[in-house]
């Protein structure tokens, strides 16, 4: 289907886990091809197989849904251009970590996991026109106002109340005590995908003023206290927090990577009872984050024996 300036991508049928969209259009009649300009609503509408999608250059419009329900979608590739976004593009893209702008001139090794937070989890506190713009955020020389704008939606995401934006699931004959065990469960994920959020922006704190890294420490710390009471199961140990059991997901990266625990001492997380709630979420899945637990434990009894040796 073509359009003014071109071809108009309208509908993947595919089962392919990887996809990137042809630039050119070949036609019957057309020797050279036509440009594809534009990508149809619901183009890739709950396409549940492809876990990567390349957008080539010269697409300058994507239609309304044409990502949605995209639920196995991890990494997008955009052009580094202006784009016409149509409404909920990112619908229920739960799995998309990563929009990586092709040709960007932004040094920020922490760009395509915010843009991927933007587009999926912060529409609501931000405005879809206030912060999405990935080609305002992949130049370099606006990138830095663009992480001053992330960061104001992620301090407003992080103050939103944990209900805010839940729809309940209709299935089948519906009662009151379903919704009564929905709205737990939501808030749930959504304090953990605060928790998330707020790892992210510490891993890479390029342009990270001081009050806001002071106040996602102090999120983390306060965090971390909180126990689960919200009438579920606690997870993998006794007294265990949703920070603690973010860490010790191990469908996610932070159970792999120490630089998280390292964040955690930062924030002042690391006692001797978390890090027993953290060794015992491991398991030693990962040795170089378990050796890193025994290190803090060393230092926090050398800190203990040093004061009782004090006392009279």
């Amino acid at each position: 289907m073509a359009d003014r300036n071109g071809e108009v991508f309208c509908r993947y049928g595919g089962k392919d886990i990887s996809y990137s969209i042809p630039s050119i259009s070949y036609i019957p009649g057309v020797k050279n091809g036509v440009p594809v300009t534009g990508i149809a609503a619901k183009a890739f509408l709950s396409c549940k197989t492809l876990q990567k999608l390349e957008i080539p250059d010269g697409v300058a419009w994507i239609g309304d849904w044409a990502f949605a329900h995209m639920q196995n979608l991890e990494e997008l590739t955009l052009p580094f251009s202006e784009i016409a976004y149509g409404k909920k593009v990112f619908l229920d893209c739960v799995r998309l970590k990563k929009i990586t702008v092709r040709g960007s001139t932004a040094k920020n090794e922490g760009l395509p996991y915010f843009l991927a937070s933007a587009a999926t989890l912060m529409d609501a506190a931000a405005g879809k026109n206030a912060l999405w713009k990935p080609e305002y955020a992949a130049d370099e020389r606006t990138h830095g106002e663009w992480m001053e704008q992330y960061d104001r939606a992620l301090a407003e995401y992080l103050k939103a109340p944990d209900e805010e934006g839940f729809e309940p699931v209709f299935i089948g004959w519906f009662h009151v005590e379903d919704m009564d065990e929905q709205i737990p469960k939501y808030m749930v994920k959504r304090r953990k995908e605060k928790i998330r959020l707020v790892l992210q922006r510490l891993r890479y704190p390029a342009y990270l003023q001081t009050g806001m890294e002071a106040y996602l420490h102090g999120y983390l710390k306060a965090g971390m206290r909180a126990e689960r009471n919200d009438g579920l199961p606690a997870g993998r140990a006794e007294g265990s927090s949703l920070v603690t059991e973010t860490i010790c997901d191990r469908k996610q990266e932070y159970c792999r990577q120490v630089c998280y625990l390292k964040i955690l001492k930062e924030s002042g997380c690391l006692n001797g009872e978390s890090i027993r709630l953290l060794m015992e979420g491991l398991q030693e899945t990962n040795p170089e984050m378990t050796a890193y637990l025994l290190e803090c434990m060393e230092e926090e009894r050398a800190g203990e024996d040093f004061f009782n040796g004090l006392e009279l």
